[in-house]
């Protein structure tokens, strides 16, 4: 899968809701780094399992932070993704989408 995000994990202020793990941020703000990525190299750089980070961006995308941007499933973070990283969404907004 190829993600993407921009912002850095100091960045986000606001909290974190509670269906987020911490390692959904390490992703969101690899993934703004890279631009578009896929998952694999992602897994790779953060030195998690594949299957875990799979799991992980099928739960940002429920939730709106990252998106798909190709048929080859690359992914890349949205708007909300990159406001959530740089604190301007509060979590508990994003704990409502996913409950």
């Amino acid at each position: 899968m190829l993600l993407y995000v921009t912002m850095t994990h100091e960045t986000v202020t606001m909290g974190r809701p509670n269906w987020m793990r911490p390692a959904d941020e390490e992703i969101l703000s690899e993934l703004h780094e890279q631009r578009p990525e896929y998952l694999p190299l992602v897994a790779n750089r953060l030195g998690m399992h594949l299957g875990y980070v799979e799991r992980r961006c099928d739960e940002l995308v429920e939730q709106g932070l990252v998106e798909a941007v190709s048929e080859e499933t690359v992914y890349r973070t949205t708007d909300l993704g990159r406001q959530y990283l740089a604190g301007e969404v509060d979590a508990t907004a994003l704990s409502a989408r996913g409950d």
